[in-house]
């Protein structure tokens, strides 16, 4: 049997430790009466037609992130450019966010892409959808994970996104082809979600919301879970709430998640080709900091609005170039 054959046929299939096997036949020949026969042609016809490449466990361009999951996905299909980023985010939340919700999503990420993050996301509506979509605007890549077949759009509204994120990201699925959005699929898009990313981000859910079940899988694989926490009158909230009491960090502003990041972030500065370009304004208060020294002070000595000194403090610590201590004061790296 071909292959992709082979893998079309073991869609949607997963083991807890498919490492201890050494192909995808192997694994067939063993599981072969749980899957359905079926004549797969047409599948077959509209991968190859549609660009979809198909990755098994067992080939080197299989994404690392997913090899350390308990039951990884045997097969995937990907659409668009499939990219490793060690500074990958999961983004998820509630299909009806409130306009603070929305607000956080616009705030958080495009600090977070200009920082180096990928985005991933399971291409929901509401805070799924936004956090794509503001990626996208910021030239940013982001990775759709789907609880159905590649050929499906669900839901039809965000068809416009599809395209653009097949265009500029990928989307990703486990499922054959044609496979529906069935309910039960979502949970398990979900771990793939969390597999994919080195933490995830909470932003507006309810108690039962599916948001949950990825923070909980996240936290299963060892990965931090950040939730932004939210009005306790809140029904959006109570999920996010909870999950804060249950551990999670709360996203006091977009510096909880970069300096969580902190080592991975300066890293990532240290293998760039291009040196590191300042401004006149970072110049000068790199200048005027000599051992600690807070916002304030470095406001008199340089002459500079509060603010100013504020944006100029943030931008040295994505350069990884100062950093702020326990007490709120900054000091040279």
């Amino acid at each position: 049997m071909q292959t992709n054959e082979l893998a079309v046929l073991m869609s949607g299939l997963s083991i807890k430790e498919p490492e201890k096997y050494n192909s995808l036949d192997e694994i067939y020949q063993k599981a072969k009466h749980k899957i359905k026969k079926r004549d797969i042609t047409k599948e077959l016809e509209y991968i190859e037609k549609n660009n979809i490449r198909i990755v098994s466990f067992f080939d080197d361009d299989y994404p690392e992130n997913l090899r350390l999951i308990p039951y990884p996905p045997l097969v995937l299909y990907i659409k668009g450019e499939f990219r490793e980023n060690p500074l990958t985010i999961a983004v998820v939340g509630t299909r009806y966010p409130s306009g603070y919700g929305q607000r956080v999503v616009k705030y958080l990420l495009p600090y977070l892409v200009e920082s180096g993050f990928s985005i991933v996301s399971g291409l929901a509506l509401g805070i799924d959808a936004l956090a794509h979509k503001t990626t996208l605007e910021n030239n940013g890549y982001t990775i759709a994970v789907l609880g159905n077949g590649l050929s499906i759009t669900y839901p039809q509204k965000n068809r416009e996104l599809y395209k653009q994120i097949e265009q500029k990201g990928c989307l990703i699925s486990e499922f054959g082809v044609f496979t529906p959005p069935l309910r039960q699929n979502f949970p398990a898009r979900n771990r793939i979600i969390a597999g994919l990313s080195k933490a995830t981000i909470v932003i507006e859910a309810d108690i039962k919301s599916g948001s949950l079940i990825t923070a909980r899988l996240t936290a299963e694989q060892g990965k931090t879970v950040f939730s932004v926490p939210g009005e306790i009158f809140s029904k959006r909230s109570k999920g996010t709430n909870k999950l804060i009491s249950e551990g999670a960090v709360p996203v006091i502003d977009v510096n909880t998640i970069l300096e969580h990041f902190y080592i991975e972030l300066k890293e990532e500065l240290k293998e760039a080709e291009n040196p590191i370009n300042l401004s006149e304004d970072e110049k000068i208060v790199l200048e005027l900091m000599e051992g600690s020294i807070t916002e304030d002070e470095l406001a008199i000595k340089s002459n500079m609005e509060i603010d100013k000194i504020s944006e100029i403090l943030f931008d040295l610590e994505l350069k990884g170039l100062v950093k702020r201590n326990d007490y709120g004061e900054y000091e040279k790296i």
